[in-house]
């Protein structure tokens, strides 16, 4: 049986209730990724993201009911 656990003695990565940990590791890796990419990355990704992503079934729904009618028909369901 898989146990989820969320204490600072269990083994492994991810969040285990550490908030100034997990903060530290954030800025770490964030610094991390200064230091490869530069500083104009911080800006590039920052214009981008109050964009609308055309990708995704919300922002287009004809392809959402194509890719449902798709799938309905690889399963047999109509």
């Amino acid at each position: 049986m898989l146990r989820m656990s969320k204490t600072k003695t269990d083994s492994g990565r991810g969040w285990r209730g550490d908030s100034i940990g997990h903060a530290r590791a954030g800025r770490k890796g964030g610094q991390a990724t200064a230091k490869t990419h530069g500083e104009r990355f911080y800006s590039t990704i920052g214009r981008k993201g109050g964009r609308m992503s055309p990708g995704n079934f919300k922002n287009d729904p004809q392809r959402a009911r194509e890719a449902g009618r798709k799938g309905g028909q690889a399963k047999g369901w109509y």
